[in-house]
């Protein structure tokens, strides 16, 4: 097989908030693909500290901040994170809409008040137990906070929380200046969960495969993107291949090139036969396993 470089996007990709945490077809399909001599890349909005659950997962490299961090080897090729007054002015401007919101740096994600409780649900795997809610969440470096704890950290990329889009994003959309944008990375009307995310327009998933491309001289026709919401459609237009999983937005399906089956259902496994990163004996053996561990349970 010659050499892939897959981007995966972690948030409603990898992790399932139904199973709080990543599938385990998704991880032998990963182990298998590298195995092969593809190479495997986390490209997320999380910043550094949300994803130290993940660094020492079997992977390649991590894009983060959608963009403003990237790894390749353990060795950062690229930092851009946001000024210090540029925060300040985004954590009042929030405030004063309502929105909760997380500062994501490289130490923790901070969170005010209502941010932090939209968090504590995201990370609980389903659980109503509040003790069990914290220690997810801390698991992912996300702690509730007061104003200037973030001061010695870098922040790369912040998060705002709602319960439905409208009427607030349009309006926060509006208020942003020059070169900030607003992209909505999850939207469940039904659970009354939103993320919009507010990041250097100049700066986002594509730019950091860019860097990556750059540091191993690879080339664009041999990448392949998997993701499932708008901050993933930068990734779409800088890769070869776009998948959509079966579970993503409407808007990202769009964009993509080929759409594969839910989180919940082998979406990654079967993206990964599709495209060729593992054999059709790989991806057998893998379900057998899958299925000769769900027997065992029983």
């Amino acid at each position: 097989m010659n050499r892939k470089y897959i981007f995966l996007d972690i948030d409603g990709t990898l992790y399932s908030v139904a199973q709080g945490g990543i599938p385990a077809s998704a991880e032998q399909a990963i182990f298998a693909a590298r195995h092969n001599g593809h190479k495997i890349f986390l490209c997320t909005g999380r910043s550094l500290a949300e994803i130290v659950s993940y660094l020492d997962y079997k992977c390649d490299g991590f894009i983060m901040g959608a963009g403003a961090m990237v790894y390749a080897e353990r060795k950062r090729i690229f930092d851009h994170p946001i000024p210090p007054d540029d925060v300040t002015e985004f954590r009042q401007l929030l405030d004063g809409m309502g929105l909760g919101y997380s500062l994501e740096g490289s130490a923790g994600a901070y969170c005010s008040p209502a941010g932090y409780e939209k968090l504590l649900w995201y990370f609980s795997g389903g659980s109503k137990d509040r003790s069990v809610q914290i220690a997810n969440a801390e698991k992912n470096c996300t702690y509730p906070v007061s104003y200037g704890d973030e001061a010695s950290d870098h922040i790369y990329k912040i998060c705002a929380f709602g319960d439905s889009w409208e009427p607030k994003y349009p309006e926060l959309e509006k208020r942003l200046k020059k070169p900030y944008i607003l992209t909505q990375s999850m939207n469940l009307p039904d659970d009354h969960f939103c993320i919009g995310e507010i990041t250097n327009g100049t700066i986002n998933k594509g730019t950091g495969i860019g860097h990556v491309l750059s540091y191993y001289g690879g080339s664009v026709e041999d990448t392949i993107g998997i993701g499932d919401s708008s901050n993933d459609i930068p990734m779409f237009r800088a890769v070869h291949h776009a998948i959509a999983m079966g579970n993503a937005t409407p808007v990202t399906k769009e964009a993509a090139d080929w759409v594969t089956a839910d989180i919940g259902s082998h979406g990654i496994l079967i993206a990964f036969l599709h495209e060729n990163l593992i054999t059709v004996e790989q991806y057998d053996e893998i379900l057998e396993a899958l299925a000769r561990q769900e027997g065992s349970q029983k």
